[in-house]
C-alpha cells in the first residue's frame, strides 16, 4: 500500500500558507503595539526617554494646535467678568451688644408639676375577639345528609337498665355520668368526687358525660316494644329547651 510502504514527500506549504511564521513575542500585535513594546526600550524609567519622541512629535507635525485660552467648547476669547463684592467685610460691621437677660428660675418659666409617663393598660388591638362565640344549639352534620340536634343529656333507650354506680354500688336515679358506657357514677357521688377527688382525678372527671335512661319518655315493660308516656311533640320541645340551656349552664 502506498500510504504505508511509500514514504511521502515533504510538502512546501504548511497549514495552507507559504509565509514564514513569526515566532517572536510580537506575533499577533498590530503596528502600534509593536512600536511600543518593551523590547524597543532597554532601560524603561520615567527619565530615560523623551515623551515627545514616543508620540513621533519630532518627525510628525502635531495635527491639532493647543489653544492658549483654554480647552473645550466653553473656551471664550472675550473678557472675563470681574466679580465685585458689594457688601462690607465682617469686621466692618458696627453692631450693638445684646442686652443681658435674666434667666428663669424654672425651665420654660413654669413651676407646675410635670406629668408622669402615661402607660396604657388597655389590651392591644390584636387581643380583642371580634367574632365572639355565641351560645347556640349544636347540631351534628352527616356530610350534607340528615342534621341531628345534639342533646344536652344523652338518652339511653334500653328495656332493662343494669347500670350501677362505681363508688356507692347502687342503681343511679335520674341523671348520672358515664365514661365510654363502662364506668358509671351517680349524681350524689359525682358532686362529692368533684369536691374531693378520691377515686378519679379532675382531668378524668372531665371525660365523663351525663346520661339518663328512657324511663321518663316511654315504658318497655321488659320487651323491645315501647309505650309512649309523653307526646313526641312535647318531648321535642323539651329536648330543644334543654339543649339550649346546657350551652349556658355547666353540669
Amino acid at each position: 500500500f502506498n500510504y504505508v510502504v511509500k514514504k511521502q514527500e515533504k510538502q512546501k506549504i504548511c497549514f495552507g500558507s507559504a509565509k514564514s511564521r513569526d515566532l517572536s513575542s510580537k506575533s499577533g500585535f498590530n503596528s502600534f503595539m509593536r512600536y511600543y513594546t518593551p523590547e524597543n526600550f532597554d532601560n524603561i524609567a520615567p527619565g530615560s526617554y523623551n515623551v515627545l519622541e514616543s508620540f513621533k512629535s519630532t518627525t510628525k507635525s502635531c495635527q491639532k494646535s493647543f489653544s492658549k485660552k483654554g480647552y473645550g467648547g466653553l473656551a471664550n476669547s472675550g473678557y472675563r467678568t470681574i466679580h465685585q463684592e458689594d457688601f462690607p467685610a465682617p469686621n466692618e460691621y458696627n453692631t450693638a451688644p445684646l442686652p443681658v437677660k435674666k434667666k428663669f428660675k424654672y425651665p420654660f418659666n413654669c413651676s407646675a408639676k410635670r406629668k408622669d409617663a402615661y402607660i396604657n393598660n388597655n389590651p392591644g388591638p390584636g387581643t380583642y375577639q371580634l367574632n365572639s362565640p355565641r351560645k347556640r344549639i349544636l347540631f351534628d352534620h352527616d356530610f350534607g345528609h340528615c342534621v341531628t340536634m345534639r342533646l344536652g343529656v344523652e338518652v339511653k333507650c334500653t328495656k332493662r337498665n343494669n347500670d350501677v354506680c362505681e363508688i356507692c354500688n347502687e342503681k343511679p336515679v335520674g341523671d348520672y355520668w358515664h365514661f365510654n358506657n363502662r364506668v358509671f357514677i351517680c349524681r350524689a357521688c359525682m358532686s362529692e368526687e368533684r369536691r374531693r377527688p378520691r377515686k378519679h382525678k379532675k382531668v378524668e372527671l372531665n371525660n365523663f358525660k351525663k346520661i339518663r335512661d328512657c324511663s321518663w319518655i316511654h315504658s318497655h315493660e321488659g320487651t323491645d316494644a315501647k309505650i309512649w308516656l309523653m307526646h313526641p311533640s312535647v318531648i321535642k320541645k323539651w329536648t330543644q329547651r334543654e339543649a339550649y340551656m346546657c350551652s349556658y349552664v355547666k353540669d
